[in-house]
């Protein structure tokens, strides 16, 4: 057998972090989360992914050697997720996460499998990752995630994507070009849908819904991975999210025809509008 890498990306807020969490859990089966420099990343995206297979032959090395690798973490084991449910002065979740060693107390095989997330740079390299990497994509409700970018403090919140639009320059110039918050917050969405859509086997893009809905096997399945058994909940009604705002996301994604439109109908959307702004 030959050591198996596996890259995950998704549209932001969209539960990688949590399918890491999950992945994670294997046997003989390590997931980063977000652990490379992305932003020193070369711009020439051949040479950008030579960058990435030699981060996992480190982070190989490291694991086997000291059962330790660098990854976001919290008090040394991965997350999953990286805010929590309290918010800040400003309204905005708190960021619970940091960079640091994550460690791996369960025996590894030399051709244990590891699983590496990054969103926004993966996304932007993914045309070339997929030629050598096999890769899995994560999408959600378009109306939950606009709803999340909202409540916490990330570029996305302000129509940014800043590790992805350093790899795909056209990507800066049409945000650039869009001074409304909510387009430009479309537009990503567009990007990202219709990227992992070009490049990715639907089989390799998986609904956080499906994921959540199947308590994990959905993600099994789409990565050959044998997961423990687990009970997930889905946070797309999440009372952290505001009522009016939401409704507002609603109207505008009604009238967008963004490549989401190739995953969602807008019969869920206003489901999942209905359910967010329900009486408690």
């Amino acid at each position: 057998m030959k050591p198996r890498d596996l890259i995950l990306t998704g549209v932001p807020r969209s539960g990688t972090t949590l399918c890491c969490d999950l992945l994670g859990r294997a046997g003989d089966t390590v997931a980063l989360v977000e652990p490379m420099p992305v932003h020193a990343l070369p711009l020439d995206h051949a040479e950008a992914v030579g960058s990435i297979r030699g981060f996992f032959r480190d982070s190989r090395d490291s694991l086997l050697r000291t059962g330790e690798a660098i990854g976001q973490q919290v008090g040394g084991r991965g997350p999953d997720n990286f805010f929590d449910d309290q918010r800040d002065a400003r309204g905005l979740r708190v960021r619970k996460v940091g960079l640091g060693a994550v460690r791996v107390d369960k025996p590894l095989s030399p051709c244990f499998t590891l699983v590496v997330k990054h969103n926004a740079a993966f996304a932007a390299l993914l045309p070339t990752l997929a030629e050598s990497f096999e890769c899995l994509a994560l999408v959600r409700n378009p109306l939950a995630v606009l709803a999340s970018w909202n409540s916490v403090d990330l570029p996305v919140a302000r129509g940014r994507l800043p590790a992805g639009e350093r790899l795909e320059p056209a990507l800066a110039t049409a945000l650039d070009a869009q001074p409304d918050l909510l387009t430009r917050q479309l537009l990503l969405l567009d990007w990202l849908f219709a990227r992992f859509a070009r490049v990715l086997p639907r089989a390799r893009i998986l609904r956080y819904e499906d994921v959540v809905g199947s308590n994990g096997a959905a993600l099994a399945q789409a990565s050959g991975i044998a997961l423990p058994a687990a009970t997930l909940a889905s946070r797309n009604a999440s009372r952290l999210y505001e009522a009016d705002a939401c409704a507002a996301f609603a109207a505008r994604l009604r009238a967008d025809r963004g490549a989401w439109r190739g995953f969602y109908g807008e019969d869920e959307i206003m489901a999942a509008l209905a359910a967010l702004t329900a009486p408690t």
